[in-house]
């Protein structure tokens, strides 16, 4: 999520690949597996492949989210290449929530996609109450806010090691930011959990719709980011 100007000329301290990255990606692939096509019927007629098909848009849509919070910590892996006990902690707690958000995950990019196509995506999920709704954006809520929780605190982890990583000025400084930012990006969560048990009945989706704001909010932190790097670096100057 860096926005800092040449965040790719950072010392790469992690390229080496080690057992605690190689459980990481096996974790990561293992929780995209659990979101595959059919993963328990393969389809026998061609009306069932059609039908297992349009399950394709939720797959792939948590597929991507999935992609996204594996890139970040490859990303702080490879930068970073922290072993440290509380890093692997922190690590296996990321692994915990991913496997953990999977289904809430298909659910409601399930729900979202059979929203849009007027009912013709399947949503083999069914809710009976506005409070089960509720419930559910309050579930997805809490896995969104931990799963960037812990990578704020990865890089937050990181940056108690800056004396030993001999951090440059430009690096401790991104660090930090990149955890503020991931931060933000999670305070949505907390956003979306707090609309649904205050909005009434008919205004619920709103609750759930929230998470597309990041859509303009992401790209505006790694704008910010850079011009908060910039003026930095400059006043440093």
């Amino acid at each position: 999520m860096s926005g800092a100007p040449d965040a790719q000329v950072f010392p790469q301290r992690g390229l080496e690949v080690t057992r605690l990255s190689t459980f990481t990606d096996a974790a990561f692939a293992f929780a995209a597996a659990l979101l595959a096509i059919s993963i328990d019927d393969i389809p026998a007629s061609y009306d069932e492949l059609i039908e297992a098909l349009r399950d394709g848009p939720a797959f792939v849509a948590s597929l991507a989210i999935l992609l996204l919070y594996w890139r970040a910590h490859q990303t702080w892996s490879k930068r970073f290449g922290l072993e440290d006990l509380g890093s692997v902690l922190l690590t296996f707690g990321l692994v915990t929530v991913v496997m953990i958000y999977v289904y809430p995950l298909k659910i409601m990019f399930g729900s979202a996609f059979h929203f849009m196509s007027n009912e013709w995506l399947p949503l083999s999920f069914s809710l009976d109450t506005s409070d089960e709704f509720r419930g559910l954006l309050t579930i997805y809520g809490i896995g969104f806010i931990a799963l960037n929780a812990i990578v704020a605190a990865l890089y937050l982890r990181a940056w108690q090691q800056r004396e030993s990583l001999a951090m440059c000025a430009r690096e401790r400084f991104d660090c930090i930011s990149e955890a503020v930012a991931w931060l933000i990006v999670g305070s949505f969560g907390a956003v979306s959990i707090l609309l649904a048990w205050v909005l009434p009945e008919e205004r619920l989706s709103v609750a759930a719709w929230v998470y597309m704001l990041l859509i303009v909010t992401g790209p505006a932190i790694g704008i910010t980011q850079a011009r908060l790097a910039r003026r930095r670096l400059s006043d440093a100057d």
